[in-house]
């Protein structure tokens, strides 16, 4: 009699054949199942986030609109708090400050567009021989000329290109203008109602945290202000400094290359560069030397600027990291342009002092020896 297995095939008893558990194994299935109910909260939660992006998207430059009229209030303020304390109403002394700043910027535009209307005549005239250069430039580089070459063929038969392009360079002016004009009248609301803006607003804060928000706004207005009044003046001499240089060296529109120097020399960084390169390339309409003379001078001020004006007019209200500074104008170049570069500065330089009033009441506590005993 064998000790075999039974006729059948049949395995010893606790042992299951091999190809059986491969057949179990591949036959099994994972399978994820997901409430109803939650798939519904996702689906409403990506359609609400996706409402609130587009909603953002829509509201952004009103959103700039409103901070940019709150940054002219919060620097008006003074001027207001002065003029009160003169015998002038609310009111009355917003609006003289209004006025203040409009009639500013229209003896500028007085002093800057007549000048610049002048100059931009005889670049006018100058063109033909400038674009007889610019040719004798371009023939080291026939790529080049070919792309502008069909660029005019374009501009040839399709003539309504120039016409679109004034139409649109008129619809921004109006559109600037309109914006200029929003601006002002919220600012002028915003200096009429201070108070009662800033009652309403710390109304909404808990009153464990209201003292230390109102301090917070009283620090952030400060900081903004000092930015922006002592930017205009380093603005101002440096866009003085780089007109008398200009017309001493005989440098063809200086006039237009002063008030680029000014609006230049509020944007870090890049801004300083730009009004280097530019009057550089102009000084050489007159020789390499002069071109050369004017960007060492105009490079040395930089510096002078960087290092002596700007501590000395600033003070240490504006004592950002480089690297927050970077940041801030990453972020702010990306979201609103140049206005966002612009801002970057004065709202990083915001965060020491949102950081101190907010910190100064921590305590920290070191860890002392161990006295469960042993």
């Amino acid at each position: 009699m064998s000790l075999g297995s039974k006729p059948g095939g049949d395995s010893a008893p606790g042992v299951e054949p091999v190809g059986e558990s491969r057949r179990s194994e591949s036959s099994e299935t994972i399978r994820i199942e997901v409430p109803g109910l939650v798939f519904v909260h996702a689906v409403i939660t990506v359609l609400i986030t996706f409402a609130f992006l587009r909603f953002f998207i829509q509201v952004l430059s009103v959103c700039v609109l409103i901070g940019l009229s709150l940054i002219l209030a919060a620097v008006l303020a003074p001027l207001v708090s002065w003029l009160e304390r003169h015998r002038f109403s609310r009111g009355l002394a917003s609006l003289v400050a209004i006025a203040l700043v409009v009639l500013v910027v229209l003896a500028l535009l007085g002093l800057v567009v007549p000048p610049m209307v002048i100059q931009g005549i005889e670049f006018v005239n100058a063109l033909p021989s400038l674009i007889d250069e610019g040719q004798r430039i371009l023939e080291r580089y026939p790529d080049l000329v070919q792309s502008l070459e069909g660029v005019a063929d374009k501009v040839r038969r399709d003539p309504g290109m120039i016409f679109s392009g004034f139409l649109r360079f008129g619809l921004s002016a109006a559109t600037t203008i309109f914006a200029g004009v929003l601006l002002l009248t919220l600012t002028l609301y915003f200096l009429t109602d201070e108070k009662r803006i800033r009652a309403g607003v710390l109304r909404l804060i808990p009153d464990r945290y209201r003292s230390r928000f109102d301090e917070t706004l009283t620090g952030v207005a400060t900081v903004v202000r000092a930015f922006f009044a002592g930017q205009a003046i380093i603005s101002s001499l440096f866009a003085v400094f780089t007109f008398i240089l200009l017309t001493i060296f005989g440098v063809p529109y200086a006039v237009i290359l002063a008030a680029l120097a000014f609006f230049l020399d509020a944007i870090p960084n890049i801004g300083s560069l730009v009004a280097t390169v530019l009057p550089t390339l102009l000084a050489l309409t007159q020789s390499v030397k002069t071109a050369i003379i004017v960007f060492a001078i105009i490079l040395v001020y930089n510096q002078i600027e960087a290092n002596l004006l700007s501590p000395r007019i600033l003070g240490d209200k504006l004592k950002v990291p480089p690297v927050l500074t970077m940041i801030a104008i990453l972020i702010g170049g990306a979201l609103f342009g140049i206005v966002g570069i612009i801002l970057a500065i004065p709202l990083a330089g915001t965060a020491p002092v949102i950081e101190r009033i907010w910190t100064r009441d921590r305590v920290v506590v070191a860890d002392g020896p161990d006295n469960t005993g042993a």
